[in-house]
């Protein structure tokens, strides 16, 4: 008896076995297309065919087929295709599958970094566990980065320039700013993952000359000193919130007023030196989507004896979804509280581009009146004694480990003024400034 009833207790749970089998490969046999997209797309991925393997997931998307690895399998094309940016957003899908996989998430990571979006990379590795920050290479560090920068500027702004404007006899009075030399110190801090401050100083020194009634009256150096202090706080969803502030130190002319004889117009001559303190302030937001970064910002600055108010547009853009190549355009409108001064626009375009293994090269070129303009995140101002009316910018760098030497050149066209004729006529010109600069930044 004890026989006949093992033997029917093994035949129900043999039943109840093939039972639970059936419940599932069920859904398997009753959806044919799940079956035939989940073995091609794997066949696919297999034999490294990336390409289609892309395409076969995308058309099983359109048709609502849905399997866990579908999205996992997508990422790993696109990451062997180079395109971080999109594997980045399927590597998120495919979390909701498996959110355990720490290979996942160390490729996640580098998708992150290599299509430029570290702060997430960042608030990512520090939920890993040590063993895998490691084998990604990931130490945190309150030191973000320290670049160190020098840089000499040429300017055609010289006595050749001079008798080439108008004639000695005819010049009644002529500023004329000259060569200049810059360096500077920048840090970034890391406060926590998604707090960032960066501080920098900047000196630059300029050589002035100053040409009344036939003869040089003098000629000395001009001083500026540029502190600035920046936060950026990642808020979620690919939104960041920066504040940016600077402080300077700029010694200039003061401005003595002179009636021009026989004429309504008055010019401010200056007369003697002295240091102006200033002012800068600005709020940026942006939001990072797959291949590119809309960004908004508004400044305020008080230099030369006015308010500046400025609203800028950008847009950053990754069209392959990598750092190979990439793009920045912008557009800014300045408005100045002194009534001399009319709107001012500025229009810039910068190109970026991996030229072979660890080089880089990028360009710019910058269009408009950038008399006190502010960009770079309020780390580069145009507080410049004569307005800037064109940049042209190149720029080399190389990638060695965790530090980067980069080295620029950069030309600039800008505008000064005479009065001539008994201090009866006001005559503009342009010349060209030569910049050559050397920067080494150190990432910890």
């Amino acid at each position: 008896m004890y026989r006949i009833v093992i033997t029917l207790i093994l035949v129900s749970f043999f039943w109840v076995a093939k039972g639970q089998e059936a419940l599932v490969i069920n859904p398997l046999q009753q959806n044919p297309q799940l079956v035939y997209y989940d073995s091609l797309t794997f066949a696919q991925y297999q034999n490294g065919d990336y390409k289609s393997l892309i395409k076969t997931a995308t058309k099983a998307e359109r048709l609502g087929v849905r399997f866990p690895y579908l999205n996992y399998r997508k990422a790993i094309a696109y990451y062997e295709l180079k395109n971080y940016a999109k594997a980045a957003e399927f590597y998120e899908k495919a979390l909701y599958d498996v959110p355990d996989d720490l290979f996942l998430k160390g490729s996640l990571y580098m998708a992150y970094l290599l299509s430029g979006q570290s702060q997430k990379a960042d608030i990512l590795a520090k939920t890993l566990p040590e063993s895998s920050q490691e084998t990604l290479g990931f130490k945190p560090s309150f030191v973000d980065f320290i670049r160190v920068s020098g840089g000499y500027t040429f300017s055609d702004n010289n006595e050749k320039k001079r008798n080439s404007i108008a004639n000695l006899d005819t010049i009644n009075f002529i500023n004329q700013y000259q060569d200049m030399t810059l360096g500077g110190l920048t840090l970034g801090l890391n406060i926590s993952e998604r707090l960032k401050l960066n501080a920098g100083y900047n000196l630059f020194n300029s050589k002035f000359e100053r040409f009344v009634q036939d003869s040089l009256q003098h000629s000395d150096l001009l001083s500026q000193h540029q502190i600035n202090l920046g936060m950026e706080f990642y808020l979620g969803n690919n939104f960041t919130l920066g504040f940016t502030g600077g402080f300077y130190a700029i010694e200039k002319n003061d401005k003595s007023i002179t009636q021009v004889p026989d004429s309504s117009q008055t010019w401010r001559i200056p007369s003697s030196q002295s240091s102006n303190y200033n002012l800068s302030a600005m709020v940026f937001l942006n939001k990072r989507f797959t291949y590119v970064m809309p960004e908004i910002s508004f400044a305020y600055s008080d230099f030369a004896f006015s308010n500046q108010f400025q609203s800028k547009l950008q847009l950053t853009y990754y069209p392959l979804g990598n750092l190979n190549f990439y793009g920045i355009t912008s557009g800014a409108i300045i408005l100045d509280s002194n009534k001399n001064r009319s709107k001012k626009t500025v229009f810039s375009q910068h190109l970026g581009a991996k030229l072979v293994k660890n080089i880089w090269l990028d360009g710019t070129v910058s269009v408009g009146d950038h008399l006190n303009y502010i960009t770079d995140r309020s780390f580069t101002v145009y507080d410049t004694y004569d307005p800037i009316k064109l940049i042209s910018c190149l720029s080399l760098s190389y990638y060695f480990k965790k530090m980067t030497v980069s080295g620029t050149y950069s030309l600039t066209q800008r505008e000064g003024w005479i009065l001539t004729n008994y201090y009866t006529e006001l005559l503009k010109y342009k010349y060209n400034n030569q910049l050559v600069n050397l920067s080494i930044k150190w990432n910890f």
